[in-house]
């Protein structure tokens, strides 16, 4: 690990540990370390990625974008945990996606970050998004809260394919590090479809009815997630009924507004908007243009996508220097 690598790591860990984790409501400093840990994954760059880059991790990240351009893999988050820093770390590789595993005093964070196997993400697929929707047995369709039935339980069917099968991994891998796990916390982080794979996850993880069939074995409890510029991941019933994450978002990203509204997806419960200056306020959005009003902010877009943009315009916010 670079001397670099390494600096950062440590101001993000000792950031970490000044946080009340267990109080779960919106914290723009809790948001500064999951936005710096959601960064870091984009700069582990695998070989095969060199040949085929995701389009949308190419202006999601500007540091991911440097390293494809300079064809050199940069493997580093396989020995994160051999750097004597005060925290645990592991990496979950799976097909779709790659999280990385933060453990501290007793908190896990879990970062999400989508892979390049398949093309999950184009302009194409995300109109003609697939809805997964949630069943369990004849009693228990689609999930039943008390007297209430919702429609449109349903989350986008490739990142909820991407998100799943990794649940097993990562829950095998807290368990070998947290011997504590009465009041282990966890908290799930992500960046653009990262973001949508942790929203996911965060809702899986926080229901008692979803956990049974998805993440049973998973010890601790999930005490909240904070995505950036991720895109809608369900329908109006899975908003109703599952644990939303804490969405920050600038105006000029068009991500989060795909799919389209018309589509059956919804924006999430909790989202904040945040400006270039460092300003943060709970919003609710407005983008009723259509199809044809994306046209203009796509060139916009490209900067204010940027992770490295999302986690500069959090620290203007806190009046303090990125790690």
């Amino acid at each position: 690990m670079d001397s670099a690598l390494r600096s950062r790591l440590s101001k993000i860990i000792s950031l970490s540990y000044e946080q009340d984790w267990s109080d779960e409501s919106f914290s723009l400093k809790k948001a500064h370390v999951c936005a710096e840990l959601s960064s870091i994954v984009y700069e582990d760059v695998q070989k095969y990625e060199l040949k085929k880059a995701s389009r949308i991790h190419l202006f999601a990240s500007d540091t991911y974008r440097r390293l494809i351009n300079s064809g050199k893999a940069n493997s580093i988050l396989s020995s994160l945990d051999e750097s004597n820093l005060d925290a645990q770390f592991f990496v979950v590789r799976g097909r779709y996606a790659l999280i990385l595993g933060t453990c501290f005093n007793n908190v896990v964070i879990l970062t999400v970050r989508g892979t390049v196997f398949r093309r999950l993400w184009d302009w194409k697929a995300n109109v003609d998004a697939e809805r997964f929707y949630l069943q369990g047995n004849a009693n228990l369709y689609p999930f039943e809260f008390g007297f209430m039935k919702f429609d449109d339980q349903f989350f986008h069917r490739g990142f909820f394919e991407s998100i799943v099968p990794q649940l097993p991994s990562i829950t095998d891998e807290i368990q070998k590090r947290m011997n504590s796990t009465s009041d282990l916390k966890i908290v799930w982080a992500g960046h653009s479809l990262g973001g949508a794979m942790a929203a996911i996850g965060n809702a899986l993880c926080r229901s008692d009815i979803a956990r049974r069939f998805f993440v049973e074995r998973m010890p601790g409890s999930v005490v909240g997630a904070y995505t950036f510029g991720m895109p809608r991941y369900c329908g109006l019933g899975a908003i109703s009924c599952f644990a939303g994450p804490y969405h920050v978002y600038k105006a000029m990203d068009i991500v989060p507004t795909v799919p389209l509204r018309n589509m059956g997806f919804v924006d999430c419960c909790r989202e904040y908007e945040i400006t270039d200056t460092g300003t943060v306020a709970l919003s609710e959005r407005t983008d009723t243009f259509g199809m044809a009003g994306h046209i203009p902010k796509l060139l916009s877009s490209i900067e204010a996508h940027s992770i490295e943009g999302y986690a500069g315009s959090i620290a203007n916010a806190l009046g303090v220097s990125r790690p």
